[in-house]
C-alpha cells in the first residue's frame, strides 16, 4: 500500500509543480487512503483500519500544516477542522485498541489465578470502545462527514480551488523553490529541543514526538524527489519517533488506567500491577532515547539531510 502511494507521488509530482497543486495531489492521495479503511473502521474487525484511516488524516492536518500559505486562510482553517473532528472520533477508538492489546501482553505474563482479574478489566474496556464506535459510526453516517468527503473530493480535484494566486512570476511558488526552506524548517523545530533535553517531562518529549512526526510525514511526501541519503535519515527519524510514540503511549494508558473507577480489590491489584510495570519500561525507554538522540542530532545524520536536499534544481 506504501509503495503504491509512492510510486503514484513519482508520477505525480514534479519538481516545477505549484505548491499549492502538488499539495492538492498528495492529499488526494490520503483521502483515498482514508476512504478505504472506513469500512473496516465501522466494523472493527481489524484494529489496522482505525489506525491506517487515522494517520491518512494526520497526514492530510500535516500537509496543510506545512504548505498552508499556499490556500486561503479559510480554507485551511475549514478542512482542517473538519479532519480534526474525525480524527478525535477515531483517536478515542485508538487509543483503547492499543491499550487493549498492551494490557493482554501484559495478562500473559501473570500467573494464570490473576489472568482472570485483569480480564474483566478488559472486557469493561472493551465495552467502553464500543460505545466510542457507535458514536463513530453515528459521525460516518451524519450529513456533515457526507458533506466533507463532497467538498474535499472537489478541493482535491479542482486545481487553483482554494489556492492564492502567485503574485508574480518572480515570487518563489514551485516546489523547487519552496520545498528547501520549508524542509529545514521542520527539522530545525525538531533540533530546537536540543536546548531542553534530557531533563525534559511527557508533555515536552510528546511536543517532541509531534515534530518528529511532521518532520516524517514532509519527508515521505516528497521523498520520491529527494536524493538517496533520504532513506538512512528516515530510518532514524522513524526510530526516534517510535521510542517518543512508545512513551507517550505509557503516559496515555497510566493516565487512563488510574482514572478507572469501581475497581474490585482484586482489580485494583491488578492494574497497579500494570502501572508498576510499565513504569519499568519507561525508565528503559528514557535510556533508548537518549541514545538515540545523540546519533539522530549527530553531524554525520545532519549530512545526510542537507544531501538528500541537493537534488532540487
Amino acid at each position: 500500500m506504501a509503495k503504491s502511494h509512492k510510486s503514484k507521488a513519482k508520477r505525480d509530482i514534479m519538481l516545477r509543480d505549484q505548491l499549492s497543486e502538488a499539495g492538492r495531489k498528495l492529499l488526494a492521495a490520503q483521502l483515498d487512503r482514508m476512504k478505504r479503511h472506513e469500512a473496516g473502521s465501522r466494523t472493527g474487525e481489524d484494529i489496522e483500519s482505525v489506525h491506517q484511516m487515522r494517520v491518512a488524516i494526520r497526514r492530510m492536518r500535516s500537509l496543510f500544516m506545512l504548505i498552508g500559505a499556499a490556500y486561503k486562510p479559510k480554507t485551511v482553517d475549514s478542512y482542517s477542522r473538519d479532519l480534526r473532528r474525525i480524527a478525535r472520533a477515531l483517536g478515542r477508538i485508538r487509543d483503547l485498541d492499543v491499550l487493549i492489546l498492551d494490557l493482554e501482553a501484559f495478562r500473559q505474563s501473570l500467573p494464570e489465578g490473576d489472568q482472570a482479574t485483569l480480564d474483566r478489566v478488559i472486557e469493561r474496556l472493551d465495552s467502553r470502545r464500543g460505545e466510542h464506535r457507535e458514536r463513530l459510526n453515528a459521525l460516518f453516517d451524519s450529513k456533515f462527514y457526507a458533506r466533507f468527503l463532497r467538498r474535499f473530493a472537489r478541493f482535491c480535484k479542482k486545481p487553483g480551488r482554494g489556492a492564492r494566486p502567485v503574485p508574480n512570476l518572480e515570487a518563489p511558488h514551485q516546489l523547487r523553490h519552496v520545498l528547501p526552506i520549508l524542509l529545514h524548517e521542520r527539522l530545525a523545530r525538531v533540533r530546537a529541543y536540543d536546548t531542553v533535553l534530557p531533563a525534559a517531562d511527557d508533555a515536552i518529549l510528546h511536543a517532541l514526538r509531534v515534530e518528529f512526526k511532521q518532520l516524517r510525514y514532509a519527508l515521505e511526501f516528497f521523498q520520491p524527489l529527494l536524493g538517496g541519503t533520504t532513506n538512512s535519515f528516515l530510518r532514524e527519524a522513524k526510530e526516534m519517533q517510535e521510542i517518543l510514540g512508545r512513551i507517550n503511549d505509557i503516559a496515555v494508558f497510566s493516565d487512563y488506567m488510574s482514572g478507572l473507577k469501581k475497581l474490585s480489590p482484586e482489580q485494583a491489584g491488578g492494574v497497579q500491577g500494570y502501572l508498576v510495570d510499565r513504569d519499568q519500561a519507561l525508565t528503559a525507554l528514557r535510556l533508548r532515547f537518549d541514545k538515540h538522540w545523540a546519533s539522530f542530532n549527530s553531524r554525520a545524520r545532519m549530512r545526510q539531510f542537507s544531501d538528500a536536499l541537493l537534488v532540487l534544481r
